[in-house]
């Protein structure tokens, strides 16, 4: 057996639980058909009433139709892998919201994908699950990285979520591969300056980096060349609230490995990230079709004074 194959066998067993019997969705679109066709495969070895749905073109602004969203419902387990993501469409919160349990993988590559094989679930759930009770008592939050990134959170209005991967209970919900704990700040209270790693446009070709000036808990100036031109004239569809800062998250998985990719490397183990736009999906009331990402590889964050990653090193005792 392959080592994509155990990562599909891995989803199917590990992260969803699926029962014998239980109905289960696969959902994709190209370029990754042969992803889903392996895990349509494992899922059919449990189950006989597995499903595989190719998707024509969906956006996220249109979001997925009305007679989908209605099916998604039925199902008891879905595994999507999907360009662009599922995560912030109706379809998919009715779908959570109905008891149905979702592994979402937008946009995985073969490399990701195989290292779902060699994950600790059980390790990553017990370090998820600290951080985020940290992130739950926490007041504010310092951050500092040899990039250049500064930055104060407050985070004393919300509780710390986790994506564990870990999918045995009705509605639950993870983006594969798994592996955060993060909080969604206080609002218009963040300050700072940060310079981002990956994500946002960001290309290694770049000459200059992607620098974010935020002030009252948004982004207030965007600078650094090609990226920056890309990102403010995509925002500028999308009004005001695109640049709000909608969520702090921590990489707590440590089978992950950076590579560029947004989906992996906010999951490494040490990453920091922040993301803008939408976060209706993890408790918030920003409502807009788009969200974005932005990891730092090598920050160091002290959480009410107690250091938690030093330069990109997690510190905790576990």
């Amino acid at each position: 057996m392959t080592k994509i194959e155990i990562a599909a066998q891995t989803v199917v067993l590990k992260c969803l639980d699926v029962k014998k019997d239980e109905p289960v969705l696969v959902l994709a679109n190209e370029p990754l058909m042969d992803i889903a066709h392996i895990l349509f495969k494992a899922a059919s070895r449990r189950t006989h009433k597995t499903y595989l749905l190719q998707l024509s073109h969906f956006s996220h602004q249109n979001g997925l139709f009305d007679p989908l969203a209605r099916m998604m419902s039925e199902f008891r387990a879905i595994i999507a892998v999907t360009s662009p993501s599922i995560l912030h469409t109706e379809a998919r919160i009715r779908a959570t919201q109905n008891g149905t349990r979702i592994a979402n993988m937008p946009e995985i590559s073969n490399q990701t994908f195989s290292r779902l094989a060699g994950a600790n679930f059980i390790k990553i759930n017990r370090l998820s699950q600290k951080v985020k009770d940290i992130l739950s008592i926490g007041k504010e939050v310092k951050i500092s990285a040899p990039n250049g990134t500064e930055l104060y959170i407050p985070i004393r209005q919300n509780a710390g979520f986790a994506d564990t991967g870990l999918l045995h209970h009705p509605g639950s919900f993870s983006e594969l591969p798994a592996g955060e704990s993060a909080i969604i700040p206080d609002e218009n209270k963040m300050e700072g300056m940060l310079v981002v790693d990956c994500g946002m446009g960001v290309n290694k070709a770049d000459k200059d980096r992607l620098v974010l000036t935020i002030k009252d808990g948004r982004i207030s100036r965007i600078s650094g060349g090609t990226a920056a031109q890309k990102l403010r004239r995509q925002l500028g569809k999308f009004g005001p609230q695109s640049r709000n800062i909608v969520k702090f998250g921590i990489g707590t998985n440590d089978a992950a490995r950076i590579n560029g990719f947004p989906l992996e490397d906010k999951k490494v183990r040490g990453t920091i990230h922040l993301a803008i736009g939408n976060n209706i999906s993890f408790g918030g009331h920003v409502n807009i079709p788009i969200h974005l990402e932005s990891i730092v590889y090598k920050a160091s964050v002290e959480i009410d004074g107690r250091k938690i990653i030093d330069r990109g090193k997690m510190v905790l005792n576990l």
